[in-house]
């Protein structure tokens, strides 16, 4: 648990035996917030509390926040209070404390920041469920990284986390699929007269799928019947999949379920879910709303069955089937969320790309109606990903073929690059994969700025090794430490920020905001470098002397911490610390 929560757990004690002793009620600690001031000027924490709290007693916010700090000056780790402005309350924390934060990082090791917020809620979180109809490409794979490491973090707060990937492996877009290999199966025999119609996938991939078509099955499917059709069919979904799964794997992202929604249908959960919706009077029959926002694929102007999606929040009642008795994508999504449900999960995350934002609400509706309002559904997406090479941004268009696999990203500059620059913006914003950039040993790197700092402390304690006894400079041996020698205020600072990593990771999770990783990572890194850089400069301020021991020990210390640190970080993003920069 962060210092900040500690912070609050004890201003709400104050509140609740003293100030507000009275009045108090549970909710006043949802009410209040303790953070990281806007200017290091503001001291070390601030709070709003008497900004907030200070209606219960019916005085101003300023002489709340004077009978607050009298109390808090009471705390033995609070250096010092103020009020600035309206009743915000600045704290200024001792020394002392700082060095217990830091004693604690060496203690927990790899567990520093780990806590039981989840309390074991379950929790499935569905991410990347690209249709199979083709290989992922660059844009599918940001939300891949994004769901990732949301899972690796809300796991590290104590949610059991379950990860899923939908495939839609029904309907048009299958169809379509189909009809494109069958053209390209054709095309090995000399079978084609034309050239490949707009209406089929264009991509070269397929050339591969249907040489392995023909691989196992010869001339065979060539006839064309109902049977050849559906070999084709499942032999292409298959191919593709076992292609998604393994450009899955090299990007490290596993799941615990591929889920299928030929399944789905199979089991007859869709009629089932309709049937319950019936039954709590959410569809009746009527001609639907044409979409204001050009969303065409699914509507049709005759009398059908509708869900009563706006009793719920959504802006108009949707289509539940199609005219040729086919269930709508809708349908399909809400019966899956019920599936989801029924399995026991009352959590839900999904991770989307920006495309289908507009399908937020509606689904958001359905889950509501489904579930009684039992179910805690959160919808995020992720904006586009610009791929620029020799500042160029490269034009994509899957309808046309032209994209950029993942594959061939990974195959250029790795696992790791790749899962830290997709975190490099927040999940809304777009964001630029420059190709040159990202290859460079420079501190424009974000990638190789954060894992040269971790390799520069690896290289500090093996280069410790030739002046000490390697066991008395061991964390096991280190962590025994004082770290009474740390009183530069460089050194502070340095600890204030290692410190901060249990509140990165509590807000991650709360925001569900996994970027904030990446962002605290470089501050610390930059941090970190500008202190090696002192050492540079004034020589007493090296992390070694030999003619110190104690002074060497203690400063090895904050090392191991921040190396700690910043090894707890690229462990979840799935990007592997270096000890050595090559």
């Amino acid at each position: 648990m962060s210092f900040y929560n500690t912070l609050k757990k004890d201003i709400n004690a104050i509140l609740n035996k003293d100030i507000l002793k009275k009045v108090y009620k549970k909710e006043v600690l949802n009410m209040f917030q303790v953070s990281e001031p806007p200017k290091d000027k503001f001291g070390d924490v601030s709070t709003n509390a008497a900004l907030v709290l200070s209606k219960f007693l019916k005085i101003s916010p300023n002489n709340f926040a004077d009978l607050l700090i009298k109390e808090l000056k009471k705390i033995k780790y609070i250096e010092d209070a103020k009020v600035e402005g309206p009743g915000f309350i600045n704290l200024s924390l001792k020394k002392d404390f700082w060095l217990s934060e830091l004693k604690e990082v060496l203690l927990k090791n790899d567990k520093y920041g780990e806590s039981n917020i989840g309390k074991s809620e379950k929790v499935i979180i569905e991410f990347v469920s690209a249709n199979p109809t083709g290989p992922l490409h660059i844009g599918h794979c940001r939300g891949a990284v994004y769901g990732d490491v949301l899972s690796n973090i809300m796991k590290k707060l104590g949610y059991k986390v379950f990860k899923e990937y939908y495939i839609n492996d029904t309907g048009s877009q299958i169809d379509k699929l189909t009809n494109s290999v069958i053209y390209r199966y054709n095309e090995l025999f000399n079978k084609n007269k034309k050239n490949i119609d707009e209406n089929l996938y264009p991509g070269e991939y397929l050339i591969n799928l249907a040489q392995d078509l023909k691989k196992k099955y010869g001339s065979k499917l060539l006839e064309k019947n109902k049977k050849n059709n559906l070999t084709i069919k499942d032999f292409s979904l298959k191919w593709i999949l076992n292609l998604i799964k393994n450009d899955l794997n090299l990007l490290g992202v596993n799941f615990d379920l591929f889920y299928s929604e030929n399944n789905l249908i199979k089991k007859n959960k869709i009629s089932i879910c309709l049937d319950t919706l019936k039954k709590n009077k959410l569809i009746y029959e009527g001609i639907p709303e044409k979409p204001k926002g050009g969303d065409l694929d699914e509507w049709e102007p005759r009398k059908q069955s509708l869900f009563k999606s706006t009793n719920f929040g959504d802006d108009a009642d949707r289509a539940l089937q199609k005219s040729d008795g086919d269930y709508t994508y809708f349908a399909k999504d809400i019966a899956y969320h019920w599936d989801k449900y029924k399995r026991g999960f009352s959590f839900m995350i999904n991770v989307w790309g920006a495309d289908h934002g507009g399908y937020i609400k509606r689904l958001s509706s359905a889950v509501k109606a489904i579930t009684n309002n039992k179910v805690n559904i959160i919808i995020k997406t992720c904006q586009l990903v610009r791929v620029i090479d020799k500042k160029k941004a490269l034009k994509m268009s899957k309808r046309e073929g032209k994209f950029i696999s993942l594959k061939k990203v990974l195959d250029n500059v790795g696992k790791d690059v790749t899962r830290f620059i997709m975190l490099l913006r927040k999940n809304n914003e777009d964001i630029d994969f420059d190709l040159e950039k990202i290859t460079e040993e420079s501190k424009d790197n974000p990638v190789f700025y954060v894992q040269y700092a971790h390799a520069r402390c690896c290289s500090v304690l093996r280069e410790a090794k030739n002046y000490f006894n390697p066991k008395e400079i061991s964390l096991n041996e280190i962590k025994k430490n004082d770290l009474k020698n740390l009183n530069d205020k460089n050194e502070i600072l340095l600890i204030k920020e290692v410190v901060k990593w249990p509140k990165i990771i509590e807000d991650s999770v709360h925001y569900h905001e996994p970027h904030r990783i990446t962002f605290f990572l470089q501050s610390l890194s930059s941090k970190f470098h500008s202190f090696w850089n002192y050492g540079k400069m004034d020589p007493s301020k090296r992390f070694i002397n030999i003619d110190n021991k104690s002074l060497t020990l203690s400063r090895l210390s904050l090392i191991y911490a921040v190396r700690i640190i910043l090894s707890n970080g690229l462990n979840l993003l799935g990007v592997k610390p270096l000890n050595i920069m090559k």
